[in-house]
């Protein structure tokens, strides 16, 4: 891996930032800075599991995204043997770029350079004027693309490219009992519906895993017109009810909205709720029966919003789950990726249900996110401003919250869904990759 040369004086006020975020505090300028965004790609993504794509994006032999990890372009492939392989996007002959597309399908990728050929698995296989050119000085399996370790888990394919990361099931840890709600939706999963949404904008991409590690605190302002018009099921005054869920020393979490009398599994077809309550666990089950909105965000920069959207203003809601991504290009800037997932087992009727509520309320011109984009980049603007250098914001509400002993799901879990200590955890985190102490 490259060197990681930061000054002692940054090296302190990452320290600093460390103990201030212990103290409910976090400074402004981390939304919107050059030096922090440097060293996030040394230090949080080059060492971090971040997601690259779902199985089903790549269902059959030859298909392949291209994704990335920090400023390092991945294809994403599965290979002639149905295994799926990350490799860098580069040649290893002289660098150029080998896919120019998005997405495609092919067995073999071929260099418009000088034409070396590799397996979609990364193996070189070909080399134009070989005996006339090299004479045998080069040995193909030496010289094949860069591989980048991925795993899965429930469909989700995670790489990272420092060879001592844990194992991606320790990395997740307990926070796989909630991210089932996402993925576990009946006994074959779920599956994307459609490509995802793809688009820059200028937000810090922590500003919106932030707002998705649990942010309920606003949605009765910046979206108040879905409760007023009754896209919602819920209202200002209940909208806070529910539990804050992280999981200690890895900086996941997550947000779930509870509103009383709110029917279980509401927003789902009822043959869907109950493959929902075969195939989860009984505990799982008794949360996410419960369970309104679920908004939560895996460290670093993936995240997942579940929520009933009523497309006919006040009439019964259609469940609806959006997988996010927030790649950073730069500092406040960001790649957006906005994928639906639906039931892979639900008729079909319900996933065009499901994808037009998405559509509608959070795809890249979806109501609501033009609601957060907005906020997110003027926040983002301020964050760079100079006067912000010496400005903190306050992550206090809940630093007295004690674990609720009821609670049935894993993590620490503390009432209500209006909460700060989602957010102290993700930061903590962060500060820990930040610091080297990861």
């Amino acid at each position: 891996m490259a060197t990681d040369p930061v000054s002692p004086g940054a090296e302190a006020a990452l320290e600093s930032i460390r103990d201030g975020i212990a103290k409910g505090r976090f400074p402004a300028h981390v939304f919107n800075d050059r030096q922090i965004f440097d060293i996030e790609r040394q230090r949080v993504f080059s060492k971090a599991w971040c997601f690259l794509a779902h199985e089903s994006e790549i269902p059959d032999r030859g298909d392949y995204v291209t994704r990335y990890i920090a400023d390092n372009n991945l294809i994403v492939a599965r290979a002639e043997s149905g295994d799926i392989h990350a490799s860098l996007n580069m040649c290893r002959h002289r660098g150029n770029m080998m896919c120019k597309s998005e997405m495609g399908n092919a067995s073999h990728f071929r260099c418009s350079y000088h034409g070396w050929v590799y397996k979609n698995s990364g193996e070189l296989v070909g080399v134009p004027y070989m005996k006339e050119g090299y004479e045998g000085r080069i040995d193909k399996r030496d010289w094949g693309l860069v591989k980048v370790r991925t795993q899965t888990y429930a469909g989700l394919v995670f790489g990272t490219i420092d060879p001592d990361a844990p194992p991606l099931e320790e990395y997740l840890g307990d926070f796989r009992f909630y991210l089932d709600l996402y993925l576990k939706q009946g006994s074959s999963g779920s599956e994307v519906h459609g490509p995802p949404d793809h688009w820059v904008t200028d937000t810090d991409w922590k500003i919106a895993a932030e707002n998705f590690a649990g942010d309920g605190y606003h949605t009765p302002v910046a979206h108040q017109f879905g409760f007023n018009l009754g896209y919602f099921a819920s209202s200002g005054s209940t909208h806070s009810q529910g539990w804050a869920a992280s999981i200690p020393g890895k900086g996941h979490g997550i947000g779930l909205g509870h509103t009383p009398g709110f029917p279980p599994f509401a927003g789902f077809p009822e043959e869907l709720a109950d493959e929902m309550r075969r195939s989860l666990s009984p505990e799982q089950v008794e949360v996410f029966s419960q369970t309104r909105t679920a908004v939560g965000t895996v460290f670093p920069n993936l995240s997942f919003l579940m929520q009933p959207f009523s497309i006919v203003p006040g009439e019964a809601g259609v469940r609806f789950v959006t997988m996010r991504l927030y790649h950073p290009i730069g500092p406040g800037r960001t790649e957006m990726y906005s994928w639906c997932l639906v039931p892979k087992d639900a008729s079909e009727q319900y996933k065009r249900e499901a994808y037009r509520a998405y559509t509608l309320a959070f795809a890249q011109a979806g109501t609501f996110e033009q609601d957060d984009l907005e906020n997110w980049a003027r926040v983002t603007r301020s964050a760079g401003s100079t006067m912000a250098r010496d400005i903190e914001f306050p992550y206090v509400m809940g630093m007295d919250s004690v674990r609720d002993p009821d609670f049935p799901g894993p993590g620490h879990v503390v009432t209500p869904y209006v909460n700060d200590s989602n957010f102290r955890n993700l930061w903590s985190r962060w500060s820990d990759y930040m610091t080297g102490q990861v």
